[in-house]
Parts: structure tokens; C-alpha cells; sequence
């Protein structure tokens, strides 16, 4: 019998099997694009992606420090960048051969869990302590979003059209109204955001008392600031991907009302390490 969490489960094997899909017709020259992330490749991105799964599993990694650099600020990007800089000596077929082995034996064992183990607290990457079906949902975040990273690099559409990438968008959407009242905005201020299609949402924050609410747009009267952007956009800021002033400056986020606020807004959307 399915557990709980058989949604979730399901969402980030279609994710995985998409990556497959991709990286299965790549060559080299393909695997050592550049994406959005400092100094990683496609061939790093899915390094991350099946190394970590491999840790979940239990299987010992060899010990392996990865030379200093810029990008790395904390313990969790230090593992993270330990584990790719040991696979970057491996061919794209390697590297994609552990994520697809991997990635599949841990599907399996989560579909496995009762739910007192999905319940049971873990310790999350992030260093604090979360129930097992919490932190599924942090790893679907984490194989979506390098998904977009990885199609970003190959230059191909983003699959925003998806069980996952609807749910991060929502999820991602919900943490608005609290960067609104984080971001300064004043009392009484109104902010709406309309995401375009394939994901047409529109969300309208008010600040009352140093929150942020989410309120009904007929409510709202007259609306401070007004953001519109693409899901593709508004999925690559809130991710930490691209900066949002520059976003804003370039029009893929459009801006009626302060653009500084517009930016500080969706500065503190970002919560992806």
C-alpha cells in the first residue's frame, strides 16, 4: 500500500526520469555547460543530485576535500562541493550511471516507509531536525529547481507544466506575504503579484502590524506595488538564480510601483541555499 507520501514520491521520480531523459543524450561538450550556478557544470549538477541520494542510502563515501572556493560559505555547501569535486574526474556517462542507480534504489526505499518513519524527525542537510516527510519535500525542491538549472544550461524549455513544478511555484508563492512585510513595506501597503501562463497565479498581500496576509484582490482597494513576471522568472529569482534587480532593470519581472522594494520583496522569497 502507498504511503502518505506517495505524491510527493511520485513527483520526484517523474522529475529524476525527466533529467534521465535529458542527460542520456548528451555528450561531453554537453555535460560541461555552464549553468547558473558558480563554477558547476551539468556534469556537477547531477553529480549533486546522485551523490546525495548515495548518502541517503547509506553508502560510505571516500574521504575527499575539495580546494577552496569563492562560492562555498557554509558546512552544507562545503559537503556539497566535496562530493561533486570527487565525481569531476568521471565521464557524463559515470556520473549519469550513479544518479539513475541511485535515484531509483532510493525511490524504492521511500516508498517502503510507514508512516511512523515518515513521521520520525531526521537531520535535515540544513543542520536542523524535520520530519522524514518534510524533508521529501525539501529534495523535491532540490531535484526540481536543478532541473531548471540543468534545461537553463542545454538551452531547452523548462518543465514549469509538471506536478512538480506547480507545486513549488505554489509553495514558493506562499512564502510572499511573510518577504513582504520582511522587505519594509510599510503598513497598509498592498502588494499583488500575477504569474503568467503556462501557471497563471495571482497572489495580493496586505501589511497589517508588521505582517504580511494574504487577502481577497476584491479587499484589496487601491494596490502599492504591482509585480508581473513569467513563471520561468519568478522561479529563477525566487531560486537565487538571477538577481532580482536585474530582473527587474531588464523587464522579465515587471514593476509598477518602487523597484527597490519590488527587489527586496523577492530578494527574501529565495529560502534555496
Amino acid at each position: 500500500m502507498a504511503n502518505s507520501a506517495a505524491a510527493t514520491i511520485d513527483a520526484i521520480e517523474e522529475t529524476c526520469t525527466r533529467i534521465d531523459g535529458v542527460c542520456s543524450r548528451l555528450d561531453e561538450t554537453g555535460w560541461h555547460r555552464p549553468t547558473a550556478l558558480p563554477a558547476w557544470d551539468v556534469h556537477d549538477v547531477v553529480a549533486h543530485l546522485g551523490s546525495l541520494e548515495a548518502m541517503f542510502l547509506g553508502r560510505e563515501e571516500p574521504a575527499h576535500q575539495a580546494l577552496a572556493t569563492g562560492h562555498v560559505r557554509n558546512p552544507l555547501g562545503a559537503l556539497n562541493e566535496n562530493l561533486v569535486d570527487r565525481r569531476r574526474e568521471w565521464s557524463g556517462a559515470q556520473v549519469l550511471e550513479e544518479f539513475r542507480e541511485t535515484t531509483v534504489l532510493r525511490i524504492e526505499q521511500l516508498r517502503g516507509l510507514d508512516e511512523d518513519e515518515l513521521d520520525r524527525e531526521i537531520l535535515a542537510l540544513s543542520g536542523r531536525m524535520m520530519p522524514q516527510r518534510d524533508f521529501l519535500g525539501v529534495r523535491l525542491w532540490d531535484f526540481f529547481i536543478h532541473e531548471l538549472d540543468i534545461c537553463a544550461a542545454l538551452e531547452l524549455p523548462p518543465p514549469l507544466d509538471t506536478v512538480a513544478g506547480r507545486r513549488v511555484l505554489d509553495e514558493m508563492l506562499r512564502l510572499v506575504p511573510r518577504a513582504a512585510a520582511k522587505a519594509g513595506a510599510s503598513d497598509g501597503a498592498v502588494v499583488r503579484l500575477d504569474i503568467s501562463e503556462p501557471l497563471r497565479r495571482s497572489l495580493t498581500v496586505r501589511v497589517e502590524g508588521g505582517k504580511g496576509n494574504t487577502i481577497e484582490p476584491t479587499t484589496a482597494g487601491e494596490v502599492t506595488l504591482h509585480l508581473r513576471a513569467s513563471p520561468a522568472a519568478f522561479l529563477s529569482v525566487g531560486a537565487g538564480r538571477r538577481d532580482p534587480t536585474q530582473a527587474v532593470t531588464a523587464g522579465e519581472i515587471e514593476v509598477a510601483g518602487d523597484p527597490e522594494l519590488a527587489g527586496a520583496i523577492l530578494t527574501r522569497v529565495n529560502v534555496v541555499p
